[in-house]
């Protein structure tokens, strides 16, 4: 039976009188109000809602959930709409004015302004509309739209408008002003002032259905599988809450993602500091994951489509819409680094992947900036926003960042544990550099109450030093899904930390705000009644210097807009309302005192005396049809109205500040800087924080305190994840395992960094080259879920602790570091074979002398791709420990065993490990603990080392 229109439109309406009630609800009562018409109105129309077949049921919950139809794009907007429903609904020129009455403040939005048209007329004709009409013509609306998703049948419009207007018309002329409003809004996809509780109504339809739509993120899909599946058609859709728990155990097994059906996302939380990310991650392990700045894709494969292995490819974005012919400069990387249609592809049937769109460049080794990519990806066939780019550059393409696999043949691999989906990940796909790369992660314990603080400091800054966007974070242990729902749901979420998350490490600037418009949704949307303007003109004077000198005219640039929903808040929304009155003139008079370049902007309003607007945004890009750089999603802070507008960012000083922070280092002095330079911005908020309060007291600054754990510049020496150090000694030891610099520079971190430092580390190891102890040493070879070790914590040594605790025993060798010396061991990365691996003698007395990093695993030198510079000190996924001396230590008298480690050697890359691998016998150790012998005294104990056949492409292993 038909849904009819008026019963939809009747839940949003006392939704509406909730949210306007005045006086107004506080927050908290507001919600609970809001749930309880949800809840009341799908217990009133139980009956007819449960009866309803798939295609009703969709569309109901569609036209609730509007934004959840990302294939429909309708290319309407209120300006069009309001002409087009003058011309079919016949308006006077006096009705026609009050329907476009919606442009002037304080007369409500276009839906409101059709609601008092139509009561001033007559009453609608008959019948009345149903849903399943309204439906069926946002469908042949949307495929009208080019940029409409490929579920749609897109079929062009013709020369004329008469399509259009009919469809419109015919429904239009049989509603009730009620529901005219509120069809309007859905045309718009914006029921503002009203936010339908998407989680309140999926759940009042079938408490399964939110659960369904994370495996399944298709309305239709998921509510074909409530009312067709055997299994889930017997549960009821409102059961018992004890009894919930059962039911879903019943309906695990009928659930699973399918090949062709967007998967849903996990729930992403933000960390606002540093201290509130270790609260969100309580004391378990959790994956550290870098976040590279590009674009979503979700990777279907579907073997049984064709025997084309390019056709059997599709891609969604992370709104859910079909992007695959857009993205159809990846389509090559997939089936080369997949190997589909070959006989090693690991994908029989099927699968689903989880990747990041970005754009690669040769020339340079790195992933670009995120407004590169529109350069290479269209959206439905039409470049969008790039006018004043330039041509893609050959050196640059299109490449892919996997970090998840959800699905891989009959295997749900997405109900395993994140590291166990890697595991199954690195196995699917094979690298190839600059185009198919992989996500470095690292799992971390956070567990334990002294390292994990100053580890996520090290990896965040890393992140920030590479130009990546940010860190990921997933809890081990816990599955992509499930429909177990635990006590505790935060512990299944995903978190996000991002530089501009936390306050003070953002990118910011000071800005004019040179005028306002007027937006009736955007007003509706900010809950303030009398609001004039919605949305602020940015501006930077391209006349700066004249100004200051000879006090010049001066000359704006519009470089940006920024609007009241989420990016400006409420306070400075009303002060600019309530101070702007007074300066505000109207943009077609005559306006003396200052001037604009040319602009496409429409701007309403000039402030005869622009405000001064502090913004904060998430780095630096170039807008669409722009060819300067901005903000990226600039997003208001403070209003300074004790500052001129002479000091807002001028042009010049804008566009060199973009420049400098897009900028990433390419030497590794330049990392090491920035790293130095991000590290001491973390400790002094941190510090901050402290002192205000109050646990931090004078005698304890001057001190080293236990309980704070921070990071020192002075100890970080590379850009990138650092291996973990234990706090030790404030004493100096000559053996610290620091970098040698020259005096001059240690009296200036000593005065710089230690000064400001409340925490410095100690026996950090590092090396004089290429630092094998950077984090990616241990971020990447998570892979079989083993922690690289740590260095040996050092006892504190102040007079009053050594009174009450006993002394270690003395190591049985030097402790003097061997960096800057000829000791084989200098600047190595050290493997132990399996037999000696768990000798305390060789891991815990004679290794730590030497200034080496110990890996676990041949694999972990295993890797050919890139992802990271060459000339950086980044030791990752894609370059594990390249271009340090290799050693692996037996024991020689074992010769099956020595056998058995040379033939892994052979086997890495394949047979073409062109890196030199010496095996040496574990008593070089006690030779060189001096660091001081000749090779002609340590040569007996050297079994042999790989040799690269240039002529045969092979590597041989070659007796000493």
């Amino acid at each position: 039976m038909p849904f009819p229109l008026a019963k939809f439109t009747a839940l949003l309406e006392s939704l509406e009188k909730v949210e306007l009630r005045n006086p107004p609800l506080l927050p908290a009562p507001k919600a609970e109000a809001l749930k309880a018409e949800t809840e009341r109105w799908f217990r009133s129309h139980r009956h007819s809602i449960d009866g309803l077949d798939v295609r009703s049921a969709t569309a109901l919950l569609a036209s609730m959930l509007s934004e959840r139809r990302t294939d429909r794009v309708y290319g309407i907007q209120a300006i069009s709409l309001c002409r087009i429903l003058c011309r079919t609904l016949g308006l006077r020129s006096d009705r026609t004015g009050d329907l476009q009455a919606y442009t002037q403040p304080n007369r409500g939005d276009l839906g409101a302004c059709l609601q008092r048209v139509l009561k001033a007329g007559g009453p609608p004709a008959r019948p009345p509309a149903t849903l399943e009409e309204v439906d069926d013509m946002l469908e042949a609306l949307a495929g009208r739209c080019r940029f409409s998703g490929r579920s749609i049948t897109v079929s062009f419009p013709p020369g004329s408008s008469e399509g259009r207007d009919k469809l419109l018309g015919d429904i239009f002329k049989r509603v009730t002003p009620i529901d005219g409003k509120w069809l309007v809004r859905l045309l718009l996809k914006d029921f503002s002032p009203i936010r339908v509780h998407e989680f309140a109504v999926l759940r009042q339809f079938h408490f399964l259905l939110p659960d369904l739509l994370r495996f399944q993120s298709n309305l239709k899909s998921a509510i074909s599988l409530l009312k067709e599946q055997p299994l889930l058609r017997q549960l009821p859709e409102r059961p018992d809450p004890r009894s919930e728990r059962l039911h879903r155990q019943t309906a695990a097994s009928a659930i699973r993602p399918v090949v062709g059906v967007k998967v849903g996302r996990p729930t992403f939380l933000k960390a606002r500091s540093i201290d509130g990310c270790m609260q969100l991650l309580g004391s378990q392990k959790w994956v550290v994951e870098r976040k590279y700045d590009g674009e979503y894709c979700e990777i279907h494969i579907d073997l049984s489509k064709s025997t084309r292995p390019i056709e059997c490819i599709q891609i969604f974005s992370k709104s859910g819409k079909d992007s695959t012919a857009d993205r159809k400069g990846l389509h090559q990387t997939l089936v080369d680094c997949l190997r589909l249609g070959r006989a090693d592809c690991k994908i029989k049937t099927q699968a689903i992947l989880l990747g990041e769109l970005v754009v690669y460049s040769d020339r340079t080794r790195r992933v670009l900036a995120f407004d590169k990519i529109r350069k290479h990806v269209s959206r439905s066939g039409v470049f969008l926003g790039n006018e004043q780019d330039s041509q893609a550059h050959t050196h640059e393409h299109l490449a892919i960042v996997f970090f998840d696999l959800l699905l891989l043949d009959d295997e749900i691999v997405m109900t395993k544990s994140v590291e166990e989906r890697r595991q199954w990940l690195r196995e699917v796909y094979k690298k190839i550099p600059g185009r198919a790369l992989s996500a470095e992660w690292k799992i971390v314990d956070f567990a334990d109450p002294n390292r994990p603080q100053r580890i996520l400091m090290e990896q965040f800054v890393a992140s920030n030093v590479q130009r990546c966007e940010g860190l990921i974070l997933k809890p081990c242990g816990v599955p992509y899904f499930s429909l177990d729902l635990g006590p505790s749901e935060i512990c299944r979420c995903y978190i996000k930390l991002k530089k501009d998350y936390i306050e003070g490490m953002g990118d910011e600037a000071d800005f004019a705000v040179v005028g306002a418009s007027y937006n009736a949704q955007q007003a509706l949307r900010s809950g303030i009644r009398g609001v004039k303007w919605t949305d602020f003109h940015l501006g930077c004077m391209v006349n700066a210097a004249e100004v200051q000198r000879f006090d010049a005219k001066p000359v704006f640039k519009i470089v940006g807009t920024i609007q009241q929903e989420a990016c400006i808040p409420t306070p400075i929304l009303q002060t600019l309302n309530t101070a702007g009155t007074h300066l505000a003139k109207p943009s077609d008079d005559e306006f003396d005192h200052f001037a604009l370049q040319e602009t496409n902007v429409k701007m309403d309003t000039l402030f005869s005396t622009p405000f001064v607007l502090e913004v904060l945004g998430s780095g630096f890009d170039k807008p669409p049809n722009s060819a300067f750089y901005m903000l990226r999603h600039p997003r208001a802070t403070r209003l300074h109205q004790d500052r001129s507008w002479k000091d807002c960012v001028s042009f010049q000083a804008l566009q060199e500040q973009a420049q400098a922070a897009r900028a990433a280092p390419v030497t590794a002095e330049g990392e090491r800087d920035e790293t130095r330079v991000w590290i001491k911005r973390l400790e002094s908020k941190l510090k901050r924080r402290l002192d205000r309060e109050g646990t931090v007291t004078p005698a304890s600054r001057r001190s080293t305190p236990s309980t704070v754990r921070m990071v020192s510049g002075k100890g970080l020496e590379g850009s990138t994840l650092v291996q973990q150090c234990s706090s030790g000694s404030k004493r100096p030891s000559s053996g610290d395992g620091e970098t040698p610099c020259p005096r001059a520079k240690k009296l200036r971190l000593s005065s710089s960094d230690n000064l400001n430092a409340v925490v410095s580390s100690s026996k950090t190891r590092q090396t004089s080259q290429r630092s094998c102890n950077a984090p990616l040493s241990d971020i990447t070879n998570q892979a079989l879920g083993r922690d690289a070790p740590a260095t040996r914590p050092v006892a504190p040594t102040s007079e009053s602790g050594s009174k009450h605790r006993r002394e270690d025993p003395k190591p049985t060798v030097t402790t003097i570091a061997c960096e800057g010396t000829r000791c084989p061991f200098n600047a190595s990365t050290v493997l132990r074979a399996p037999c000696i691996a768990n000798a305390h003698y060789i891991t815990k007395d004679l290794l730590p002398s030497h200034h080496a990093s110990i890996t676990t695993d041949l694999a972990h030198w295993d890797r050919d791709s890139f992802a990271h510079p060459a000339l950086t000190d980044t030791v990752s996924e894609s370059q594990a420990c390249e271009g340090m001396r290799k050693i692996v230590l037996v024991e020689s008298k074992r010769r099956p065993a020595v056998e058995q480690v040379i033939g892994g050697i052979l086997a890495l890359n394949e047979g073409r490990m062109r890196e030199r691998i010496e095996v040496w016998d574990w008593r070089v150790l006690e030779e060189c603990g001096g660091h001081d012998r000749s090779a002609e005294v340590l040569k007996r104990w050297f079994v042999g080392a790989t040799v690269w056949i240039r002529a045969e492409e092979r590597a041989v292993f070659v007796s000493g």
